[in-house]
């Protein structure tokens, strides 16, 4: 008897640490399943935080090299709601979403407020889920709208920003501007750049930049050209051509190359077939120059 309850107590001994390294490794697994889930929840949230190619652009070429095209749309306005489905299209079919900058006109003409047209905002919803980059052009979009006091300026400004915020955007991440024109009176520089607003112009970028507590304005050079400006259908292969011999020399010189485009003028005779030329064989020049 007392051999069969010595003979028990061993296997009662194993049953309890059985149960114990159970427990424990329970306990493990439930730690690594937290840190599993919370790893791939920071890198859901890293890899869905929309990529800004033009935040980059920088006069320090140890960090920075040019790389492939930005695109920059103006006037993007329920005006041309065909006109932008139709380029958008061409935009989807090369992947570019990422790389493409809408600049918004809030009340195009003093005619056509944004908020008054659902579905043209609803739209520009679904392309920023989609990686599109919502940005600012102009309220009216009339004459040289920017080339004015700054008091007029700012409040330019505010009413945009406000339609924009009724349209629910959040005005946080619109931080590019390009006004009407490429027009801009020095108070209304200092009015974007006092609002942190990264400028694009015809020819450079120009944003605020801190470092170690002290803020001042950098001035990139940039190459932006605009091909599509109701182009004639029998300059179509001679555009072609300009277009990447641009964008070769672009490259030499480190620039980063912006492609402007405004809808309805790109729509006109052969722009939507040089737009799809363009956008699909910059991606092999690129891929050609770093080999």
């Amino acid at each position: 008897m007392k051999e069969v309850k010595n003979s028990k107590k061993p296997k009662e001994s194993n049953e309890y640490n059985s149960k114990s390294k159970f427990k424990l490794s329970s306990k493990y697994c439930i730690i690594l399943l937290f840190l599993v889930l919370f790893t791939t929840l920071m890198f859901f949230n890293n890899y869905h935080t929309k990529y800004d190619p033009l935040k980059d652009v920088s006069n320090d070429k140890q960090i920075y090299s040019a790389s492939t095209p930005i695109v920059l749309i103006h006037d993007v306005s329920p005006v041309y709601f065909k006109e932008m489905e139709e380029i958008i299209e061409v935009l989807d079919n090369n992947h570019y979403s990422t790389r493409t900058y809408l600049f918004v006109i809030t009340n195009h003409a003093g005619d056509n407020k944004l908020s008054n047209y659902p579905k043209f905002v609803e739209y520009l919803h679904e392309l920023d889920d989609r990686g599109y980059h919502i940005q600012y052009h102009g309220y009216d979009h009339i004459g040289g709208e920017y080339n004015c006091s700054e008091a007029v300026a700012n409040e330019k400004t505010d009413n945009s920003l406000k339609i924009l915020e009724d349209c629910n955007f959040d005005t946080k991440k619109i931080n590019y501007v390009i006004t009407p024109r490429y027009k801009l009176s020095k108070d209304s520089e200092d009015n974007f750049l006092k609002r942190n607003f990264t400028i694009i112009m015809d020819y450079y970028i120009l944003k605020t930049k801190n470092n170690q507590n002290k803020t001042y304005f950098e001035k990139v050079i940039i190459t932006n050209k605009e091909y599509t400006w109701y182009t004639p259908e029998n300059c179509t292969e001679k555009v072609k051509n300009i277009s990447l011999i641009d964008y070769r020399n672009s490259l030499k010189e480190n620039k980063q190359f912006t492609l402007s485009i405004h809808p309805k003028a790109v729509n006109y005779g052969n722009g939507i077939e040089f737009l799809d030329y363009f956008l699909a064989e910059s991606n092999k020049e690129i891929l050609d120059y770093y080999q």
